[in-house]
Order: C-alpha cells, then structure tokens, then sequence
C-alpha cells in the first residue's frame, strides 16, 4: 500500500513557489525605430536598467520615427512594445487610410507612403532570392516590379464574429488580440464584403442571443455570380435559424449560404445560384470556402506573368501542380496555341469541380488527384512534360522541388505565396542545375506583411 503522507508531492498546503515576473515588463524607455521587420513591425533596441541591449518590436511606426515606448510582453527573441508618446515621425508617415489601423489587426502598414510601400516589398523579393542564395546585385537585376492590388479589392475574406452582453462583433480581431472588432470601413475588402459585414451583423442583433452565440466565424467569397457564404459554428441552426438564414440569403441576393458545425461537412441552407469563377472564358464552380487568389487584380498579374512566359517556352505539354480549381490551369491550356494540361490537386472537391468545368469546355486538360505532398511527380511521370507550373501552399513544395531537382525538365514556373519556403524551394532547384531567370513580386494583401512570387527558371544546359 503507498503511503501517500509520505510523498510530499501528495501533501495538501504544498507551498507554491511565487511566479517570477519579467523585471522588463513595463519597463519604458526612448528609441529611433531603425527598420520595418518581415511582419511590418518597427524594430529597435533599447538600454534595459542593467546596461544590455533588448530588442523590441514596435506596431504602427516607421523606421526614423522617435518614439517613448513600454515593454509589454515577450515575444520571440525580444519583447513587443507599445507606443506610449510619438516624439517626432518621419518623413515617410502618411496619415493611415483606415480609422480602425492602430486597433485593427488586418493591416500593418498603412501609415508608409507608397514609394516606401513598394520598395519595402520588393526588398521582401531581394531578400529571399538571397536566402535562396543569389547576390544582392544578380537579384537586382532579377527582380521586376511589384505589382500591387488597389484598396478596396480583395474578394474574400474571413469576418470572426462574437455575441456578448456588450453586443453583436462581425469584423477582425485586434491587433495581438483575441477582441473582435467592427469595422464597418475597411479600406482594402470589395465593398460587397462589407455591406455584407453589416447586413449580418444586423441580422444576428435581431436573433435569438443563444442561436447567435453559436457562429464563430463568416467566410466570405465574391464571384462572378455573387457573394459565396460559408458559416461557421459550434452547433447545428435549429429550424427558425434555417428559415431566418434562406430569408436573409434572399434578402441579400446572395448566391449560396452554407452552415458547417465543427469538423462535420458543411451543409448550403441557400442556395440561389452557383458560385462560379471564370477563367478563360470557362466557367468553373467553387466549393464554399473553397480557395481563390485574393484579388482579381493579382490573379490577372500572375496569370499575365504565366502567359508572357509561354511565348518564350512554347511548351507541348504541360504539369500544372497544386492546380486548386485552375485559374492557372485554363490560361495554360487555352491561351494562345491550345495545349494539353495535366492539372495535379489533392482537394476531392477541387478535383470534381475542375472535372466539371474541363467536361462542360472541352478543354485538352485531364485532372488529377493526388497529394503531392506525400507523392510528388517524379521520375518517368516527369518525362512527359517539357514545362511544369507550381503554385503550393504557404507551406512550399519541398518534396515536389527535390523530384523536378532529378527528373524535372527544361522550365519551371514558380508561384509562391511564401517568401520563406519559395527560398528553400528555389535553393534546391538551382542547386541541381536550375537558374533563375525572372522575378515577379505581386501584392495581393495591400498594407500587410505578406508577399506572392512568381518565378521564371530554366535548367542549364550540360555542354
């Protein structure tokens, strides 16, 4: 038998050691803000009491700002940092086009001036063909400019919602928060979006406060048919909720509404028109929730940088991976000389839609389901393909890029929305004989930290 008032670990009124709090937590101080770090944040250093250099990340300044800041919590190798008093700004600052920007946690960078905006960018470009281990120079000469999406043009967007005793919240949450807030003028999402944004947030004033605690969040998609909602939730719409939805549906002449509980299927509970896109003049059919390039601005961009490519490639036959539902697909196939595609997607409902859409055209495209992550193209299979198109998630296409490193042919096209793994990628293709030959920054996040690459490669030939 244990004697367990012989453990001391098992003894009630242990004495708890006290927690140690952060000596530099609070701590305040001067600084010049000397660069805008990869998240859009001002980086600096200060003096702590005891004579080390600390670095900070500071929100909504810009590199010359003059700023009294305190230490609010630990954040990596360094603390994060709220501006208490502004000593002098810049000459870059403008004022930031959004009421919401220093609460908001959607855009970081609305207070730089465009010149330093695209600049800042496109360093994003120089910096990871760097990584990917190209002189400063050499990626100069590589990188174009950037193509940068107007405000007021991103199509999709996710609105968290929260239901309280202080009211009805659809918007985004606060910066370095879990707070959500309304934001009925945001300056970058289509204004579709937000009329949509007020029009539910009415709609869930008016439920049922338990009904309307259940939605988390709203995604929101706008096609060339209308506006694609997908609603998120922690239980199932009860019958009114059903009603009220497809009543609100109509009223907003919005093309579908689905309602998704948890992990289980998402279920339309309206369903008016189908959502569809169009590329190439093709009609193709969207999941809800289903993915599209932010903006249509940056599509065209990428789409464009696709099809100057194909003059100079004249390409037979071509590997569209990580296809989604086409949008590079169609342009591959269809503009100008027709040439069969073999599109690779691992998203089932992706691959029946794209079926779909390839069945209904005629297209010389055959689609394929296959997870790319776990089984890359490889070998013979490449052998039919004298150009392949690549477009993975943020998380890259390591496995992919080390099978086209063996077996890959004369030209790659790269699309990344990562600058970090599009420089791993890319340092394992021109370590086995691929040589970047054109850069395309494109800015489909105005105001954000995050960056798209499009990429022109062509593998040296062995004299």
């Amino acid at each position: 038998m244990k004697h367990h008032h012989r453990n001391p670990r098992a003894r009630g009124g242990r004495k708890r050691q006290p927690s140690r709090r952060d000596p530099l937590i609070g701590f305040e101080a001067d600084v010049t803000i000397e660069q805008i770090g990869a998240r859009g944040d001002g980086i600096a250093h200060v003096m702590s009491p005891d004579g080390k250099p600390v670095l900070i990340y500071v929100d909504c300044v810009l590199p010359g700002d003059e700023v009294r800041v305190g230490l609010r919590q630990k954040r990596g190798d360094g603390y994060g940092a709220e501006v208490i008093n502004v000593i002098a700004r810049s000459k870059g600052y403008n004022e930031p086009r959004c009421a919401h920007f220093k609460e908001c946690g959607g855009c970081s960078l609305q207070h730089m001036n465009d010149d330093d905006y695209r600049a800042w960018k496109r360093d994003k470009a120089l910096v990871a063909l760097q990584r990917a281990g190209i002189e400063r120079q050499d990626a100069e000469e590589l990188v174009e400019d950037v193509e940068v999406s107007a405000a007021a043009s991103r199509r999709r967007a996710g609105f968290s919602v929260h239901v309280g005793v202080t009211g009805v919240f659809v918007g985004f949450h606060g910066r370095f928060s879990h707070t959500v807030l309304n934001v009925p003028d945001c300056a970058v999402l289509r204004p579709e979006l937000m009329a949509f944004r007020e029009a539910f947030r009415t709609f869930l004033t008016a439920c049922p406060a338990g009904q309307a605690r259940d939605i988390k969040e709203v995604f929101v998609t706008l096609t060339d048919t209308g506006l694609d909602v997908l609603v998120h939730a922690s239980k199932d719409p009860d019958l009114d909720m059903r009603q009220d939805l497809a009543e609100f549906a109509a009223d907003q002449n919005i093309a579908r509404l689905s309602w998704k509980t948890g992990e289980l299927p998402d279920e339309p509970l309206a369903a008016r028109h189908t959502p569809v896109v169009r590329f190439e003049n093709v009609d193709v059919p969207i999941a809800p929730g289903g993915f599209l390039q932010a903006t249509r601005e940056g599509e065209q961009s990428l789409t464009q940088a696709i099809k100057d490519a194909l003059v100079e490639i004249a390409p037979r036959h071509v590997a569209d991976l990580f296809c989604g539902v086409g949008s590079f697909t169609f342009p591959l196939a269809l503009s100008g000389k027709r040439r069969p595609v073999t599109a690779v997607e691992s998203d089932p409902r992706a691959v029946e839609l794209l079926q779909y859409a390839v069945g209904q055209s005629a297209s010389p495209i055959r689609v394929i389901r296959r997870d790319l992550f776990r089984q890359p193209l490889s070998g013979d299979e490449l052998a039919d393909f004298d150009l392949v198109v690549f477009d993975p998630p943020r998380a890259g296409a390591l496995a992919q890029c080390e099978a086209l490193a063996q077996d890959g042919p004369e030209w790659v096209l790269a699309v990344s929305c990562n600058p970090a793994t599009f420089s791993r990628d890319m340092r394992v293709l021109r370590n086995s004989g691929y040589e970047i030959r054109k850069v395309v920054p494109v800015d489909q996040f105005l105001w954000s930290s995050h960056l798209e690459l499009f990429a022109v490669l062509q593998r040296a030939k062995v004299s």
